[in-house]
């Protein structure tokens, strides 16, 4: 720790105690997104700090034993509620701290009726560096990316300013508690949690704004669900009031693309798997756990246009089917291809275009497709989706009709799902059982450099399953 680090860490501290656990919340039911998910804690928050997620509608949060609450913008179709907002006020008055990372936008961010109440309100302008530091983050380091100023009223303290005085970073009393408000473009953004830009400040300012709201830091502050269930064929359907006029729809995209999942893999999910489908408040993506999927409730203009929605949702199925051994090298994009098989047996155009381009994408790399090994560590991204997808088009050109289903009957009937790992040394044994023929050679001559001297599925001396 720095000179000027401790004593920043001292002048936030001082006089409320440093010992306290903060108890955080991270919303993400008003927008999701995987930095929210968990990362923001890992970037910020202590050691024996607890952080959860909220999934659930905001005003019916349990924030009792909890004294830090963290928003984003919002996703406008999820506009905060005056009851999520009397929630909130509630929570400040009683001692919390809330931290809002946001910027200006068009849709306007919904979490701005949020900040108007206390006179907080985001501008256009953008923030001309370099910044400047004030009151505790005077002499302090600050690393910025991009984003846009605030106009405060006269309750506020600035603490962090452009060059041109327009305030980025502030905070203000509120009841018992403190509101924050900061550009977005002061905290990390990577999913990863790679970028705890500007932490050794950020830190000690959420531990002093959280002091005020005293907690019990042996009870568990729970994250809470989607409130919302109900019971769609084999699925659990899970979404908050917020999400609700898409569930239906999302559900019924499932259903249609569930038929040609099972003809295409020739297997049902693996035991236990895809039991759940959560609709997230998001246009970005989506995730797989196994046995629940996530998908993103807007994704790719949806539900304007289908098709993005039929490959995502195919996608995220995938990864349920390959288990309990997710696929080497190619897990993400064996996933898509599978959902650009879908959609092509459902005669949406798109999906043979997008096929083609990421091929494209990876013959601007390797023309042949021969050369660059996709087991490289430092194989580009484009050669591996692009390889992949062209590698099962002529499988399924020589071993098929079916040739991705005869590889997942395969897996499942010799491979132990208490098999300890599964390479691509496997992957091409099952391949080559699949197919009933030894496919080492060929998948070395797409530059692959597999060997089945490193595989106990190959040669096929027995059926029965491997450990």
């Amino acid at each position: 720790m720095t000179y000027t680090t401790l004593l920043l860490t001292l002048a936030l501290l001082s006089p409320v105690p440093t010992t306290q656990r903060i108890h955080s919340v991270s919303d993400i039911s008003q927008q999701f997104s995987f930095y929210m998910d968990g990362r923001f804690a890992r970037q910020y928050l202590r050691d024996e700090d607890r952080d959860v997620r909220n999934w659930g509608s905001l005003h019916k949060l349990d924030l009792s034993n909890a004294n830090l609450l963290i928003l984003t913008s919002g996703n406008y179709r999820v506009p905060y509620t005056e009851a999520a907002s009397k929630h909130i006020a509630h929570f400040l008055h009683d001692g919390g701290a809330v931290l809002v990372m946001t910027d200006w936008d068009d849709p306007i961010p919904p979490v701005t009726a949020i900040l108007g109440e206390y006179g907080a309100t985001l501008l256009k302008t953008r923030v001309t560096k370099p910044l400047k530091g004030l009151h505790e983050l005077s002499d302090c380091e600050i690393t910025f990316r991009r984003g846009s100023t605030l106009q405060l009223s006269d309750d506020w303290t600035p603490l962090i300013i452009d060059a041109n005085e327009k305030p980025i970073l502030a905070k203000r009393a509120v009841g018992q508690g403190t509101l924050v408000v900061g550009s977005r473009g002061l905290f990390g953004h990577k999913p990863d949690a790679s970028d705890p830009i500007n932490a050794e400040w950020v830190q000690p300012l959420l531990i002093q704004a959280a002091a005020t709201k005293k907690i019990d830091p042996d009870a568990p502050h729970r994250r809470t669900w989607a409130e919302h269930t109900h019971q769609s064929g084999p699925l659990i359907v899970e979404y908050h009031d917020g999400t609700q006029p898409m569930a239906a729809a999302i559900v019924d995209v499932y259903k249609d693309i569930r038929p040609h999942l099972l003809e295409i893999t020739g297997v049902e999910p693996a035991p236990g798997m895809l039991k759940r489908l959560l609709v997230l408040p998001t246009g970005g993506g989506g995730f797989s756990s196994g046995a629940r999927i996530a998908i993103g409730a807007w994704w790719g203009g949806f539900p304007e246009h289908r098709y993005p929605m039929v490959e995502l949702i195919a996608h995220e199925a995938t990864h349920s089917w390959v288990l309990p051994h997710p696929e080497p090298v190619w897990n993400e994009p064996i996933a898509t291809y599978i959902g650009m098989l879908v959609g092509r047996r459902m005669q949406l155009a798109q999906a043979t275009q997008r096929m083609q381009a990421q091929i494209d994408k990876a013959r601007a790399l390797d023309p042949d497709l021969t050369v660059i090994d996709p087991m490289d560590k430092d194989a580009p991204r484009h050669l591996i989706w692009g390889k992949t997808y062209f590698i099962f088009e002529q499988l399924e050109a020589t071993h098929g009709p079916g040739a991705i289903a005869k590889y997942f009957q395969a897996k499942r009937a010799h491979v132990s799902a208490t098999r300890p790992s599964y390479t691509m040394h496997d992957c091409v044994a099952i391949w080559s059982r699949a197919t009933g023929e030894d496919l080492f050679s060929w998948f070395q001559s797409y530059g692959f450099s597999v060997d089945p001297k490193k595989t106990n599925l190959w040669p096929p001396e027995s059926d029965e399953i491997k450990p």
